[in-house]
């Protein structure tokens, strides 16, 4: 079923009347500023919208472009990126390891060729394999994760951004994350910046196809995007078939040249079947079979998100305020070990201060903001009989609140430095009452956490170069399901980071790279209980003291030796992104100075691409870790290095048909992608590997009109 299909269809009238029962002030929050545009609407039709070319007078207030976001983002000291969608739409854009290939610093890796995946940035949820933690994502600035902090993959769309925002470990502090790995942000496409329409089209193994129909529209103050999309894959395991319809669209009103207001409206259905984990062997001897306990518990990740979400920009001079807000319905049934089934109202209510001017006669930026987050979850365990619902073992509700605040300031230092202050306070509570089944210790607790993330830098540039260095604190209060333990009351995680870095370009070459050390306390980590737990026992509990350091180097050249400023016909293009992560124990008494399981030390990936500018390219891609990656923190098994080959060719234009063809895994090499995490493997084959997809051919074909 199309996500308008799912809209109308799936109880989203009384989903509707949840978020009026859900919350008086996010029913303030809305009627009040969400919706200023249906208020002050007279009641009369609305005149057809029709396609017009974006202008420089009509630019959106809530949406930056590309350039400026580039702009904006080059002010941070420290590891930042924007991602042009030109990147990715050049070959297969359907998993998160597609879209950041050449992101460093950024682990995207499939757990089984879809939006499953795992996502980490500077050792960020380094236990976890699923349901992202430690990352703040977004979608214009409004966040997208659940007030306990969790998000999902099927949530966002790649296909529907027009670029996409990445502000590696504390560098996001200007936009409210402390959270270790920082924020990523998907700005949106309007009718504005992409008037009139397109269509794409992807098919390839596997039973691989993904549909999406886009169209822009504008009409005097006003302007629309609707983008609908569905995927289907049978996937390269057995029992790894998904199916999703995603329906992303906003609508903007400029009702005065300084104020725009844009609401957004999201519909996703996502059916996910789960192949589970291997053994190595298993994964050597057929990559393609499923883990038995996955096929007979018909193991799955199957959800409906419905968000409504509003952003108003009042611009005047040199100031701007940005108010947000946003209410989030999801409905999981996910059967597992047990049957997970959870449906939660998350909402949101922020502000946030941007001037840019003079202090002191120098030049400077301040941005300060607020930002108020509430979600209540009703969590229900069953009896997993053959994917099925069976008895009902237990209930929880569940309660998270955020309040933050955070303030920056950059000023201008004169000899080209500007310096850069700034500092976020959070106050997080997490409630959960049991309702229902067994009552140990724990299973109903009421927790507070308090931080106070602070961030001092500084910034050197000349010409096209850049030289940055900071020093800043990070904190994250534990999720939902790392906060539940029975043996020990969480703690929240923290850290101080230390970077150094550069970027900018010199002819021929362009560069970003970034070294940084981050000292933990209280990592959350599936590590063995302390006393007197049984021997053995093990839980997501506080490590005591960790350590994450690491490289991030992403670079392109043209080996043809033509400038960037330049628009040669041809160039031949070396790219490739370097991500270098030592994550470990820092003297603890259990593991001592032992690595981290779950992530390898080494990821490179790049592409040699030729390149003319007709829009026509060809050249090899490949992805290599050259070292193996530990699943246990005892370090006693590992997974093996390995090195994959693809090629892809195509044309690209702005108007008109663009097409291309991929191959992944030439060689049909047989590596794990990715691996669970567990305590101590005791030097055995485990069932924690995570295949990578073997050989593999995508085409694509898209009309802009």
């Amino acid at each position: 079923m199309f996500p308008v299909g799912a809209f109308l269809s799936r109880s989203n009238f009384f989903k509707l009347m949840t978020l009026f029962r859900f919350s008086p002030w996010v029913v303030a929050g809305v009627t009040g500023f969400i919706f200023p545009s249906v208020i002050a609407q007279s009641p009369q039709a609305l005149n057809p919208l029709v396609v017009e070319a974006a202008s420089d007078e009509k630019q959106s207030l809530t949406v930056p472009g590309l350039a400026a976001s580039r702009a904006d983002l080059e002010k941070t000291p420290g590891g930042v990126e924007v991602v042009d969608p030109e990147r990715y739409l050049s070959g297969r854009a359907s998993t998160v390891a597609d879209v950041f290939a050449l992101s460093a610093g950024v682990f995207a890796q499939p757990r089984f060729g879809s939006d499953e995946a795992r996502l980490s940035i500077r050792g960020s949820g380094l236990q976890r394999t699923f349901h992202g933690r430690g990352i703040r994502v977004l979608q214009d600035g409004v966040p997208l994760n659940l007030a306990d902090g969790g998000f999902d993959f099927q949530a966002i769309d790649p296909l529907a951004a027009s670029h996409i925002q990445v502000w590696r470990g504390a560098n996001a502090l200007a936009y409210g994350s402390s959270a270790l790995g920082g924020a990523i942000d998907y700005l949106s496409h309007t009718g504005l910046s992409a008037p009139g329409g397109s269509a794409r089209l992807e098919a390839g193994s596997f039973g691989y196809l993904r549909a999406r129909l886009a169209g822009g529209f504008s009409e005097g103050s006003q302007d629309l995007y609707l983008s609908l999309s569905q995927q289907s894959q049978e996937g390269f395991r057995r029992h790894a078939e998904q199916n999703n319809q995603r329906l992303f669209a906003n609508y903007g009103w400029k009702f005065a040249d300084h104020i725009e207001t844009r609401v957004y409206l999201s519909s996703v259905v996502t059916d996910s079947e789960l192949p589970g984990n291997l053994t190595k062997a298993e994964l050597e001897l057929d990559p393609r079979q499923a883990a038995p306990a996955n096929i007979t518990g018909d193991q799955k990740r199957d959800f409906e998100l419905f968000r409504v979400a509003s952003k108003t920009t009042v611009a005047v001079g040199d100031k701007r305020f940005d108010l947000l807000a946003a209410w989030t319905y999801k409905d999981l049934d996910h059967p597992i070990f047990q049957v997970l089934d959870q449906k939660s109202n998350d909402a949101l209510l922020g502000g946030i201060f941007t001037e840019d001017g003079e202090l002191f006669g120098r030049g400077q930026r301040l941005r300060a903001g607020l930002l108020l987050m509430r979600g209540e979850t009703d969590a229900a365990n069953y009896q997993n009989v053959g994917g099925g619902r069976g008895n009902l073992l237990q209930a929880d509700e569940q309660t998270a609140s955020n309040l933050e605040a955070f303030v920056e300031e950059q000023l201008e230092l004169g000899a080209g430095f500007t310096g850069v202050l700034g500092v976020v306070a959070s106050r997080n509570d997490r409630e959960t009452q049991r309702v229902f089944g067994s009552t140990p210790a724990n299973s109903s607790y009421d927790r507070s956490y308090d931080d106070l993330a602070p961030k001092l830098g500084l910034r050197w540039e000349k010409a096209d170069v850049q030289l940055y260095g900071n020093v800043s604190g990070s904190y994250e209060p534990p999720s939902f399901s790392e906060s539940g333990t029975a043996v020990v009351a969480n703690s929240a995680q923290e850290a101080t980071t230390v970077e150094l870095g550069s970027r900018g370009r010199r002819g021929a070459f362009r560069w970003d790279a970034s070294i940084y050390r981050s000292e933990l306390t209280d990592e959350l980590l599936t590590i063995q209980l302390p006393a007197p737990a049984a021997i053995g026992a093990t839980g997501t509990i506080n490590a005591d003291r960790t350590i994450h350091q690491g490289v991030e180097l992403a670079g392109e050249v043209d080996l043809l030796g033509a400038a960037w400023d330049d628009d040669p016909a041809r160039r031949v293009v070396f790219r490739s992104a370097w991500t270098w992560g030592d994550y470990r124990f820092d003297g603890d008494e259990m593991y001592g100075n032992n690595r981290i399981a779950g992530l390898p030390r080494h990821l490179v990936r790049g592409e040699l691409m030729w390149e003319n500018d007709g829009g026509w390219y060809a050249g090899p891609t490949f992805e290599w870790v050259p070292v193996e990656s530990w699943i246990d923190h005892r370090n006693t098994f590992s997974a093996d290095a390995y090195a994959l080959l693809g090629f892809k060719f195509g044309r690209r234009v702005e108007e008109g048909v663009s097409w291309f063809i991929e191959a992944k895994n030439l060689l049909d090499e047989r590596y794990a992608a990715t691996t669970g995490v567990i305590e101590n493997a005791d030097g055995k084959d485990q069932r924690q590997f995570l295949p990578g997809d073997g050989r593999g051919v995508f085409a694509g074909i898209e009309c802009r009109w």
